[in-house]
C-alpha cells in the first residue's frame, strides 16, 4: 500500500486509519477515550453542590483543556474531508460532512464545554449536559461500539417497522381501554392521552401499577394486549441478535480470508 505523502493524506491515515492502527494510532485513541470517560465523570461530580464550590475553577480548567483537544480533532476531521468517500472540496460537500451525526455531536461536545457552568441564563445550564454527548464519541474508537452501529444500521429498516408497528398498538390500547374504562369511571382512563400512559407502561411490559382497569371487559382486552407486549419486546431484540451473529460470521469469514490456507499466519 501506498504511504501517504501530503499532510492532508497523512492526517486522514492518522485519524482514520484503513490498514489498521499503529501505535501512535492507538495512543491517540486512548488519549480520546480517557478524556471521554474523564469528561463525563467531571460532569456527574460538578453536578454536586459541594464539589461545584470548592473545584468550580479547575473543573472549567478541565473543560477548556478537553476543548482544546476535541477541537484540535473536529478541526482535522473536517480538514481532511476531501479525501472522504462520496466528498469533495466543495463548500457544500464541507457542510455536509459537518452535518453528518457525529461531526455534530463533536460539535455539541465543543458547544457545551466552552460555555460557563455558572451562566446568568438558566436556560444555557442544560447545556452542560451535552458533554453527556461525548461518550457517544467512543463508538468512534470501539471496535464493539462500531459493530453495535453496523448492526442496527443493517436492521434499520426491519425496526423502524416494529417501532411504527408499536406505535399504532399503543394508540389502539389506549383507544380501547379509553372506551371501556372511562364510562366506568376508572382512573387514568378519562381520556385517551391520560390512557396512553398506561399503554404505553403496559406494551413494554414495565408494569408501575398505578394505573390499571377495573372491569372484567377492561382487563380482557388488557391481558391480550400484554401477551402482544411481550412479543413486540421480543421481536426487535431477535432482529438485533440475528444481526450480530450475520455481522460476527461475516468478521470471521474476512479473516479467514486474509489468512493463509496453508500456514493459518495473516498474508502480507
Amino acid at each position: 500500500m501506498t504511504a501517504p505523502t501530503t499532510f492532508r493524506a497523512k492526517l486522514y491515515s492518522f485519524l482514520d486509519p484503513s490498514d489498521g492502527a499503529g501505535p501512535a494510532e492507538r495512543a491517540f485513541n486512548a488519549l480520546l477515550v480517557t478524556l471521554i470517560l474523564l469528561t463525563i465523570a467531571v460532569t456527574i461530580a460538578g453536578t454536586v453542590p459541594e464539589v461545584q464550590r470548592e473545584y468550580g475553577r479547575a473543573i472549567r480548567i478541565f473543560d477548556y483543556v478537553c476543548a482544546f483537544v476535541f477541537g484540535l480533532e473536529y478541526l482535522g476531521r473536517l480538514y481532511v474531508t476531501p479525501l472522504r468517500p462520496g466528498f469533495d472540496g466543495t463548500p457544500r460537500s464541507y457542510l455536509r460532512y459537518a452535518t453528518s451525526p457525529l461531526p455534530l455531536i463533536d460539535l455539541l461536545v465543543l458547544v457545551s464545554l466552552l460555555v460557563p457552568a455558572t451562566t446568568a441564563l438558566a436556560s444555557l445550564r442544560g447545556l452542560r449536559l451535552l458533554k453527556l454527548l461525548s461518550l457517544l464519541k467512543l463508538g468512534r474508537y470501539s471496535d464493539s461500539l462500531q459493530l453495535i452501529g453496523r448492526v442496527i444500521s443493517q436492521r434499520a429498516g426491519e425496526l423502524l417497522s416494529t417501532v411504527l408497528i408499536v406505535l399504532v398498538l399503543v394508540f389502539i390500547a389506549a383507544s380501547l381501554l379509553y372506551q371501556v374504562e372511562s364510562s366506568a369511571g376508572t382512573k387514568g382512563f378519562e381520556s385517551i392521552p391520560q390512557a396512553l400512559w398506561w399503554a404505553v407502561v403496559t406494551l413494554t411490559t414495565t408494569g408501575y401499577g398505578d394505573v390499571y382497569p377495573a372491569t372484567p371487559l377492561g382487563k380482557a382486552a388488557a391481558g391480550l394486549i400484554m401477551l402482544f407486549g411481550v412479543g413486540m419486546v421480543a421481536l426487535p431484540a431477535g432482529m438485533i441478535a440475528s444481526g450480530f451473529a450475520e455481522e460476527l460470521a461475516r468478521l470471521r469469514q474476512q479473516e479467514t480470508a486474509a489468512c493463509c490456507p496453508h500456514c493459518g499466519k495473516a498474508l502480507e
